[in-house]
């Protein structure tokens, strides 16, 4: 699929597509792990793998990756996701259109019920998801609301710093696309403030840093309201004697 010979590439197409209607449905997750290793083994990211780019050259990939990501193992579901991630760096807008909807649309619904499943898997379905946000911001703006929601969920994991930290930079991604962002600082002003009332500091401290992206990250958009109740959020962590990402949070804010 990354051979210079286009004729090369149209035969590997050909061959994949075939191979991939020869196996039986219930046979295609297992086929996700190496499937994840083979991709990260061709091209590199940030450059289109030409069998990609050619008419519906992501098309062979898809039940595959969306058997793993819904039906597998954790395994399977982690591989999956991170597959999708690694296709978006590696395909060029044009080709991954088609297929915005069949990805973004599991990995959105995977994510939202990722409680049951491990830290590795959810990480890897905020990544993929932040990665798109990134790379083809205009193909998944239909779905902003969605992935608000999901990124927020995840700032907030009650298990996982990794998860939390993944979520805290596809948050800062994704505001600068947005021209609303009062409601989500108000959201997680809440959130940080319910964190310490139980007792969970590092979640708290997870969502401040969320709260310091998408001061950063916004541009012209806060508003002084905003501004206030996060400088109000501030002095109350000041008072109860602060955590590692008062001093980011504060920076972010004089610098808007």
């Amino acid at each position: 699929m990354d051979d210079p010979i286009p004729d090369v590439v149209s035969a590997a197409w050909v061959a994949l597509d075939s191979f991939v209607k020869a196996v039986p449905k219930d046979e295609l997750e297992g086929l996700v792990p190496p499937l994840r290793r083979a991709i990260e083994g061709v091209g590199a990211p940030g450059r289109t793998v030409p069998g990609f780019a050619v008419h519906k050259g992501l098309g062979p990939l898809v039940p595959m990756l969306v058997a793993g990501l819904t039906t597998g193992s954790s395994e399977q579901r982690e591989a999956a996701a991170t597959a999708m991630g690694e296709l978006v760096s590696r395909t060029d807008e044009v080709a991954l259109k088609p297929f915005v909807v069949p990805f973004t649309g599991p990995l959105i619904r995977v994510g939202t019920q990722a409680g049951a499943f491990p830290p590795a898997v959810k990480g890897a379905i905020v990544g993929a998801l932040g990665a798109m946000v990134e790379g083809i911001p205009t193909l998944v703006r239909s779905f902003f609301p969605q992935l608000q929601r999901t990124f927020v969920k995840a700032a907030s994991d009650p298990v996982s710093l990794a998860v939390r930290s993944r979520a805290v930079v596809a948050l800062g991604a994704l505001v600068k696309h947005q021209a609303r962002v009062d409601p989500l600082v108000t959201e997680l002003a809440g959130s940080v403030r319910s964190s310490r009332d139980v007792g969970e500091e590092a979640v708290a401290a997870s969502l401040v840093g969320a709260l310091a992206s998408v001061a950063k990250n916004s541009g012209n958009n806060l508003g002084q309201a905003s501004k206030d109740l996060c400088i109000e959020l501030l002095r109350e962590g000041l008072r109860d004697g602060g955590d590692g990402e008062l001093g980011l949070f504060y920076n972010e804010l004089l610098s808007n």
